[in-house]
């Protein structure tokens, strides 16, 4: 192999490697989340207080940060549990069931 022919063929074996190490680290699946109930169960009553406050003023950012800040949850599991929260006008306990007003 002559020197000239060196450069082109390295060039294409790096655009390759860095190619392919990036659909491999793409390619990994975050485990799922654990299941709502045993979220919502490691969140302090006092906490859920707090959020289910942010929530009734419409500060759903600040509720989840409220989560996620007393208890290092990750946010999208910090989301999830705020999402079971009643929010107001949306007609429902937050779980997806009509109230009984």
């Amino acid at each position: 192999m002559s020197s000239g022919s060196a450069f082109p063929l390295g060039l294409v074996v790096g655009i390759a490697l860095t190619v392919l190490a990036f659909v491999l680290s793409r390619s990994r699946r975050r485990p799922p989340p654990p299941p709502l109930d045993e979220l919502v169960a490691l969140v302090s009553e006092e906490t859920l207080v707090r959020a289910r406050q942010l929530v009734a003023e419409g500060r759903i950012v600040h509720a989840v940060k409220a989560v996620r800040d007393e208890t290092g949850m990750d946010l999208r599991s910090a989301k999830a549990v705020v999402d079971t929260l009643p929010r107001p006008g949306r007609g429902d306990d937050g779980l997806g069931r009509a109230r009984n007003d």
